[in-house]
């Protein structure tokens, strides 16, 4: 009797750590992230810009790209069209896997099958899809599922995989336009940030780590689609806070001093009179005349 050959995985998926469907509009964008799974993102209608450790890549409709662990990364809209993206992160340990990295793939009518296939046994093993990127929350698998729906899952994304590393696929590439559309994007992002946070007292460190960020690349991204340096734009917010805080009248300048995070209330008032000419004091005194 000849002997039993064993079966060689050359991909294995170990464990789901989340599945989502997500519509975005044309304005969306999420702060820089990195975690110690794989990502897999599918774009099923419309188009985005993918950043991976600073490169700008757009994906159209169809189209597949990965984040391996610790990729720091993060999807822009193109601000034209708003965007449907299947994305699923997941654990492996096989070796197999770093031929996707940095990678991007159209897939063909079967791939598409096989995703649909994954979808629809996700949707059974989990009882929906999250769809809620603001409220998204851990991954539970329904205990009254079809029998064998998780293995299921991984089944086809193994497959999936498979033929994905036997097309080839293409290396990210980045373009002028996607490089403008992140970099504006990542501003916008950290100005909202500035204004949400006019009370605190941030500096640069905070502020680089919260976007993952250096502080030479971004001061100079910072500077170039604002003219202005970042802590002096957020000097600027404060001050205009400070009018908004005198003119209402209801608390005293040694009040808003601390309540925006000054050191102090000699502090406040250099930074007061430097911006406007005035002390908060006189400033005061002239708009409730």
């Amino acid at each position: 009797m000849s002997e039993i050959q064993k079966i060689k995985y050359e991909i294995r998926i170990d464990g789901f750590e989340s599945v989502y469907y997500f519509r975005h509009g044309k304005e969306f964008y999420h702060t820089p992230e990195r975690h110690s799974s794989w990502e897999m993102l599918y774009v099923d209608r419309g188009a985005i810009i993918a950043i991976t450790d600073g490169i700008g890549c757009e994906l159209s409709e169809g189209m597949v790209i990965f984040h391996e662990p610790g990729d720091l990364h993060a999807h822009i809209s193109n601000r034209e069209v708003s965007n449907n993206m299947f994305v699923v992160t997941f654990t492996t340990s096989s070796p197999a896997m770093d031929f996707f990295k940095k990678k991007i793939f159209t897939l063909d009518k079967t791939s598409r099958m096989l995703l649909s296939l994954f979808m629809q046994e996700a949707r059974g093993a989990l009882g929906e899809i999250q769809g809620d990127y603001k409220n998204r929350h851990a991954l539970s698998f329904d205990s009254e599922a079809e029998f064998g729906s998780v293995q299921l899952m991984a089944s086809h994304l193994e497959e999936l995989f498979i033929k994905l590393i036997r097309s080839g696929g293409d290396r990210i590439h980045s373009s002028d336009e996607s490089r403008r559309i992140a970099k504006n994007s990542t501003v916008e992002s950290i100005e909202d940030y500035l204004r949400t946070n006019v009370y605190k007292s941030l500096d640069m460190s905070e502020i680089c780590g919260r976007f993952h960020i250096g502080k030479s690349q971004l001061s100079l991204i910072f500077k170039e689609c604002t003219g202005k340096s970042l802590m002096h734009y957020y000097a600027e917010l404060k001050i205009e806070e400070a009018k908004r805080l005198l003119a209402d009248n209801n608390l005293s300048v040694s009040e808003i001093s601390d309540s925006l995070g000054y050191s102090g209330i000699h502090s406040f008032s250099r930074s007061f009179k430097k911006a406007t000419g005035f002390s908060p004091t006189s400033y005061k005194e002239s708009i409730l005349l």
